[in-house]
């Protein structure tokens, strides 16, 4: 092997996301605490100005009211989940973030503004949208990853490129309503009936969404075709040591999500017999003690996510406990908002990674709508994170 068969295998394994002895990428980000320029929008990292014009006019400066000045030394950059789109709340975050945060949310193809283009089919394909969409941000500033269901496997495999690719790191992450990774999303039993009878499956899956397509014409159609293509991306499970993260993460859910049950007794015969089908169908709707599990992950398979963090302040996982639930008459899927009212960075005398930083919380506020069309809103209480 000569020189040049060297660096091309050295390059080769590092696109892989291999870390190779003696290999250095070089990051243009400036000194952590440096206020950025902010971030370049385009058809993947939308704006203001992308959104229909029914939320177009709830937000400033289309409702008349004074853009909020920034001046960021944080780019937080989101990643929405199944069914999800940047004009159903997410984009309420950028004027929510405090004037240190910029905030972007990526838009899945075939989703929101981009619904003319085809959905992807592979959480590989996802991906790589992403990073393009995320690219010039990571490679330029701070920033912090926040994914939603998909959006933390997303997230994961960004990470891994932005290391090998750009040389940089993220100095927060956080995961919204998934169990750690390594954990499937269905069965075996249940992704084949996805994949070879999708409006069947919903039926009982999500009878909200088999209600759109037997209803809404083309519009559930398309519906059902995307909740199909985003829960498969959502069984790839990724395993663990694939990407470790260097900074502190830290994983949000529900009670509503990681711990709801439904007593078996209490169901009409048609209710049971959807029940068992779900079981059959999700990899942890299991039955115990008479009661069968009807969350997305249950509270263990977010013990998981300590295994994704080498950082010494590990991972924290937090259960939200007041959760009202509000039924609403909406034909939305997921439907979720971060609602951040404050992420601090401190600027400190130390270099690089080693300069202190702080992300302080006050209550985050959610909205997800579980599988039967009910909306939840949720509070956070204030969290305390220490970052790296």
């Amino acid at each position: 092997m000569d020189f040049d068969d060297l660096d091309e295998e050295i390059s080769k394994r590092v696109q892989e996301g291999e870390a190779v002895a003696g290999n250095f990428v070089e990051n243009r980000q400036p000194v952590k605490g440096t206020v950025l320029p902010k971030m370049r929008r385009t058809h993947q990292l939308p704006d203001f100005s992308r959104l229909p014009d029914r939320v177009k006019k709830t937000l400033a400066p289309y409702n008349g009211k004074a853009v909020s000045e920034r001046s960021p030394v944080l780019r937080l950059l989101c990643i929405h989940g199944a069914a999800d789109a940047y004009s159903v709340d997410w984009c309420n975050l950028e004027e929510e973030a405090p004037p240190e945060v910029e905030v972007a949310t990526h838009e899945f193809p075939g989703h929101g503004h981009r619904d003319a283009e085809p959905f992807c089919v592979t959480l590989d394909e996802l991906c790589d949208d992403c990073f393009d969409a995320f690219r010039d941000a990571m490679d330029t500033g701070a920033f912090a990853l926040l994914g939603h269901s998909i959006g933390a496997l997303v997230a994961i495999k960004i990470a891994k490129r932005a290391r090998a690719e750009l040389g940089v790191e993220p100095v927060a992450v956080i995961m919204l309503e998934r169990g750690a990774a390594q954990h499937p999303l269905f069965t075996e039993v249940g992704a084949e009936r996805l994949r070879s009878d999708p409006a069947s499956f919903f039926e009982y899956w999500n009878p909200m969404v088999f209600k759109l397509y037997k209803s809404a014409g083309d519009i559930g159609k398309r519906t059902l075709d995307m909740w199909q293509k985003d829960q498969l991306m959502d069984q790839d499970a990724i395993e663990v040591g694939h990407h470790t993260f260097k900074c502190p993460l830290t994983a949000f859910a529900a009670d509503g999500s990681w711990d709801s049950w439904v007593t078996l007794k209490d169901l009409d015969e048609k209710e049971a017999a959807l029940t068992q089908q779900n079981i059959e169908a999700g990899a942890y709707r299991i039955e115990k003690d008479g009661k069968a599990f009807a969350g997305h992950f249950p509270a263990w398979t977010y013990d998981g996510w300590k295994d994704w963090t080498e950082h010494p302040k590990g991972c924290n996982i937090v259960k939200c406990k007041d959760c009202v639930m509000e039924n609403l008459e909406r034909c939305s899927g997921i439907f979720l908002t971060a609602q951040m009212s404050w992420i601090n960075m401190q600027r400190k005398g130390m270099r690089g990674l080693e300069r202190q930083q702080r992300l302080s919380g006050k209550p985050l506020e959610l909205l997800s709508r579980n599988t039967n069309g009910a909306q939840r809103r949720l509070h956070f209480p204030v969290q305390h994170v220490s970052l790296p």
